[in-house]
């Protein structure tokens, strides 16, 4: 039985709810998905060290959702296409970023070399012991459809500030709205956090469907759909 919206208009829907009791609903029900889920326990843990007082008192705030695994990978990814006809844009970080490329390729798609969001000062080692990451990465897949889409950029270097610990500038977002979906095709984040993806979707003329497990953050979202806002933020 499909779940019932936590809400809709006229261009989106946000379900509220572990996406892996959503998305067997959403069968070949969206052209793409764009999506950023949890990054590796790696990732993680090297973020979540640096979640405590320093010298002026501030506090980096932990990321508060539990990190992906190569077992994740292998159970969602294929789930994410299944539901697309079209684009599989994944973000995630070094650790995870060939598991989901192979895959993607699994699933009988073509999976690109994976794309570098680079951001110069994103990312500070606050151990102090080596260099700062400020890669993130991309991967994408299309399927044979999409074969005449067009060359695409080798990379982003969109920055801007988080509404949430974790999430992504609104710039960032914009950009892959705009790349790998058209007007009027609807685009699956199974991974919604506080919903700039959907605004990205609805903003420049796309339908969308939203998947969170945080009820916090669907009310987040809800808000920022129903006021129109376009807060520079993930």
């Amino acid at each position: 039985m499909p779940p019932l919206p936590y809400y809709q208009d006229e261009t989106v829907t946000l379900y509220h709810g572990d996406c892996r009791d959503v998305l067997p609903t959403l069968r070949g029900a969206v052209q793409h998905v764009i999506t950023d889920p949890p990054y590796s326990g790696r990732t993680h843990r090297g973020h979540d060290a640096g979640a405590r007082p320093g010298r002026d008192g501030a506090a980096r705030r932990g990321l508060g959702y539990p990190p992906w695994t190569c077992e994740d990978v292998a159970t969602v990814i294929p789930m994410l296409c299944a539901c697309a006809t079209g684009w599989v844009v994944v973000m995630t970080d070094h650790m995870l970023a060939i598991p989901i490329q192979a895959a993607m390729e699994q699933a009988k798609r073509y999976a690109f070399a994976p794309l570098p969001w680079y951001v110069p000062g994103s990312r500070v080692r606050l151990a102090g012991d080596g260099p700062s990451s400020w890669t993130a990465w991309i991967v994408v897949s299309r399927t044979r459809a999409q074969r005449k889409w067009g060359t695409l950029p080798g990379g982003y270097t969109h920055g801007g500030k988080q509404h949430h610990m974790g999430g992504k500038p609104e710039a960032l977002m914009n950009a892959l709205v705009d790349d790998y979906s058209r007007e009027g095709e609807i685009i699956l984040d199974p991974f919604a956090g506080s919903g700039t993806t959907l605004v990205a979707a609805k903003r420049l003329g796309r339908r969308a469907v939203g998947v969170e497990i945080n009820r916090d953050f669907c009310d987040v979202i809800v808000s920022r759909l129903r006021q129109g806002s376009l807060w520079g933020v993930a």
